[in-house]
């Protein structure tokens, strides 16, 4: 799937005008929170010169998002994911510096860890409460949580270490927006009649956001 460069989500980190390549591939689903693994490997990492390139690397089982091997040029990558190169030992995470998402080297040990948005809930048939995921995980658990909350998950064990809870005092991320990247600390929680909307400390000011923009840290 592509889209125009001038359509794209002001995150990617490429110039939306230029005079080759009008159109640029997209990730298969979330795309607006994401980028995807031939945008990665060909134009952020320079590992490809195409996409048949691209291909070839993936299908060798080089290459790991969240130490899950992935073959699937259009995989979303999204923030706080990592990528793993076996072939060269090289070690990534994907975070947004000035607004745009950037790779940031890491060492192996970090790949096994992510902080993960909670997207949802399912309530069961038998009485069990399933967890949704922004990155497309459903779990099981038996954790207190609520929507907006964050996890910290364990790729290697396939499971939720820690719950990190959206409340006042927690440390967070904005991941979209004017503010996207920089860090703040949640001040008050402001009701409104479809969500809540959260007041922000930053480094230079306090703003309200919505729901959507911040991602728990801490």
């Amino acid at each position: 799937m592509h889209t125009k460069k001038s359509l794209m989500p002001k995150t990617w980190p490429v110039p939306r005008k230029t005079r080759t390549k009008r159109f640029i591939a997209v990730p298969a689903h979330s795309k607006d929170k994401a980028i995807n693994l031939l945008f990665i490997l060909r134009d952020i990492l320079d590992l490809a010169k195409t996409r048949k390139e691209v291909n070839k690397i993936l299908h060798q089982g080089d290459v790991k998002v969240n130490n899950k091997i992935r073959k699937s040029d259009d995989f979303p990558v999204q923030i706080f994911d990592t990528i793993s190169l076996e072939r060269s030992s090289k070690y990534y995470k994907l975070e947004i510096v000035n607004k745009k998402f950037a790779l940031k080297e890491i060492k192996k040990s970090e790949t096994g860890k992510k902080i993960v948005k909670i997207a949802g809930k399912t309530i069961l048939a038998k009485g069990g409460i399933q967890m949704n995921l922004a990155d497309g995980a459903n779990i099981l658990s038996k954790d207190a949580f609520n929507v907006g909350d964050s996890v910290l998950f364990n790729a290697e064990k396939g499971k939720i270490e820690k719950v990190l809870p959206l409340k006042v005092k927690s440390n967070v991320e904005i991941i979209s927006g004017k503010h996207a990247g920089e860090m703040g600390v949640v001040l008050e929680i402001i009701p409104l009649s479809r969500e809540n909307a959260y007041k922000i400390k930053l480094d230079d000011k306090d703003v309200t956001l919505p729901f959507k923009t911040i991602l728990v840290i801490a």
